[in-house]
């Protein structure tokens, strides 16, 4: 490959390339922002049938699932000791407890007596009880009681501990990995750490929880979220004030680790709109989407300069007034741009307050077309240093929309329900077509987190 023949990206003077917006940052941006990482990454012809096939699916679960360090949850989804959800990947599920006040477990979700599931939802309190036969444990794994154990000879307290997968944190985020032999949840996060230093990832919450379940393979689920430039197709309401092709990628990598990156200028328009689009627009279009009902707008034909400057401006004074927290320090790009991390297999952090999301992303059950997304807004704690307690999870079936729940995202809720349209169609058509189209084909830039999600995934199956 010519190296100096990669296109990164599409610009017009109206909409610069991520790079160029920096440098005119009206605050010195975090360095995060302006680290660049690698996008060359060279992968052979994906099969279709990586979405379709279930005896992949099964290899996945046994070599990238039973062996990966994933995200389970956040910290305050089980503020309390005592407190567990229920983590279910694929045919696996995992009780994620906090067994003290900083100590979070994972067990295995399945009775040692006959193998009934232990818990099914949120639970609470000091012990773990099984509903067939009573056997019970306490949060930390340790046998509590064992009805009829008379009857049960070997049965030590020692063999009967609930088997444990490995748990750790990090940033207020729960992760586990079942492989009794992995390195230390550090060495998966890779750059995450040094990006995200200053964020106070943990003390940020939960205002809205999503759960969806999708008619599409888990990896067709988070690859609708790993590029920006179907905005101008699918998301086009937004295109007048968000920089689709314009998205700056970056991919860090090492043996443990696999962290990529997007970008996307927001207050600019698409480059795809000409260079006779408005800036002007751009500014105003932004301001509307993100104002929350109620609170009043500018008035936008007083102000004469209506740039990024001042939409960055405007976005730091509206979340002064929602949480009390000064934001005067914080830079234009952190004010405004979509900036997206991915964490191989299933994280997705975002970084800032121009949108700050949270996905998750699951294969559902044994079928390899279905799978779960969770999404969430993290939203910055109020002054005052009292975090609210968590929006509680909005469950979204397969044919259930965002909007149709109201879900809580504003715009985000049309957004997501234009992308789980999207997901259902390339599933079926991965399912059905022709056999002599048996590859799907990513481009060299601008899809270059899928390229390298699906590098990672044949090193990890081939293992």
């Amino acid at each position: 490959m010519n190296v100096n023949a990669v296109r990164q990206g599409s610009f017009t003077s109206v909409s610069p390339l991520y790079a160029e917006l920096l440098k005119s940052d009206t605050r010195t941006p975090h360095p995060a922002f302006a680290a660049t990482g690698e996008f060359r990454v060279e992968l052979d012809p994906v099969p279709r049938t990586r979405y379709t096939d279930p005896a992949f699916a099964k290899l996945e679960m046994d070599k990238l699932w039973l062996k990966t360090w994933q995200v389970v949850g956040r910290e305050e989804d089980i503020p309390a000791v005592g407190d567990r959800i229920v983590y279910n990947v694929g045919t696996k599920s995992f009780i994620i407890v906090r067994s003290d006040e900083t100590t979070f477990k994972a067990f295995y979700n399945s009775c040692l007596h006959r193998g009934t599931q232990l818990c099914t939802g949120h639970g609470a309190g000091p012990t773990i009880k099984c509903p067939f036969h009573g056997w019970t444990w306490n949060v930390d794994g340790s046998v509590n009681n064992l009805p009829g154990r008379w009857d049960f000879h070997g049965a030590t307290d020692e063999v009967l501990h609930l088997p444990e997968a490995k748990c750790d944190t990090w940033g207020g985020n729960i992760f586990i990995n079942p492989d009794p032999d992995a390195l230390p949840l550090v060495r998966a996060l890779g750059v995450l750490t040094e990006h995200f230093k200053d964020y106070d990832f943990a003390n940020r919450w939960t205002a809205v929880h999503v759960r969806k379940k999708v008619r599409g393979n888990w990896k067709l689920s988070a690859e609708a979220f790993l590029e920006g430039w179907h905005l101008s197709e699918t998301h086009n309401q937004a295109q007048s004030w968000n920089g689709d092709s314009s998205t700056q990628y970056d991919i860090w990598e090492d043996e443990h680790s696999q962290i990529s990156r997007s970008i996307t200028p927001s207050a600019v328009p698409s480059p795809e709109l000409g260079e006779d689009a408005s800036t002007r627009a751009a500014v105003e279009n932004l301001i509307r989407a993100v104002t929350p009902p109620g609170m009043p707008l500018p008035d936008f034909d007083a102000v004469e300069t209506l740039d990024r400057a001042y939409g960055a401006e405007y976005r730091r004074n509206l979340l002064t007034a929602m949480t009390g927290r000064d934001f005067s320090a914080a830079s234009d790009t952190e004010m405004l741009d979509a900036v997206q991390y991915y964490m191989f297999p299933n994280f997705f952090p975002w970084l800032g307050e121009g949108a700050s999301l949270w996905y998750q992303f699951m294969p559902y059950g044994d079928q390899p077309g279905e799978s779960i997304m969770e999404v969430r807004f993290l939203l910055p704690m109020p002054a005052g240093g009292q975090k609210p307690p968590k929006s509680p999870v909005v469950e979204l079936d397969f044919d259930e929309s965002y909007r149709e729940r109201q879900a809580g995202f504003g715009l985000f809720d049309e957004v997501f329900d234009q992308d789980m349209t999207n997901v259902p169609m390339i599933q079926k058509g991965c399912e059905s077509g022709s056999p002599t189209s048996k590859f799907v084909h990513f481009g060299t830039y601008q899809e270059c987190r899928l390229r390298a999600l699906h590098a990672r995934l044949t090193r990890v199956l081939d293992a």
